[in-house]
């Protein structure tokens, strides 16, 4: 049986897309890590560094494959491509205290991670469907997680006399 062949695109975008999950991961973890290391300034560069390399290798992933024919494939990971600039830009924004730059930030990386993704198994690379499969639940997963945990927040907040309704006071 042959080996897989990798082309110097192929591990540009797998280079990419591994940079661009640890950055998304490392800031659903950066909580725990901030009470390890109590940097907030170290744990801020290391996500910037790290996204700002993600964003070079999926430059070089696009400029190597760009005169390839157009397919659906394709055309997804040019997709993938612009929201992950939109998430560089939200970036910047939260960085410059935008109101819920933050929330656009986070929610689009999942988004971009997600149709890379798709984008890599769909186009006839060397990743598994099956992998592909694995990470967009792991995403799902995240996601719906992160949701019921701020909709948790958000009726303990609206609703802080929710305990009492329906009770009857006895006198």
């Amino acid at each position: 049986m042959a080996a897989p062949l990798f082309v110097l695109g192929d591990i540009f975008g797998i280079i990419a897309l591994a940079l661009i999950a640890f950055t998304a991961v490392f800031m659903l973890l950066r909580r725990s890590l901030l009470r390890f290391t109590k940097n907030l300034e170290l744990l801020r560069k290391i996500h910037m560094y790290a996204g700002t390399l993600g964003g070079l290798f999926l430059v070089l992933h696009v400029a190597y494959f760009v005169s390839y024919p157009l397919s659906d494939a394709i055309v997804l990971g040019y997709i993938s491509a612009v929201v992950a600039g939109i998430v560089w830009i939200t970036g910047s924004a939260f960085l410059e205290r935008f109101k819920d730059g933050l929330f656009y930030h986070g929610s689009l990386s999942l988004v971009a991670i997600s149709l890379m993704v798709i984008h890599a198994a769909s186009s006839g690379s060397n990743v598994p469907l099956i992998l592909a499969y694995a990470v967009l639940s792991v995403i799902s997963l995240v996601v719906l997680a992160k949701a019921l945990g701020h909709a948790r927040k958000m009726a303990a907040k609206a609703l802080p006399q929710a305990k009492t309704i329906g009770s009857v006071r006895k006198k």
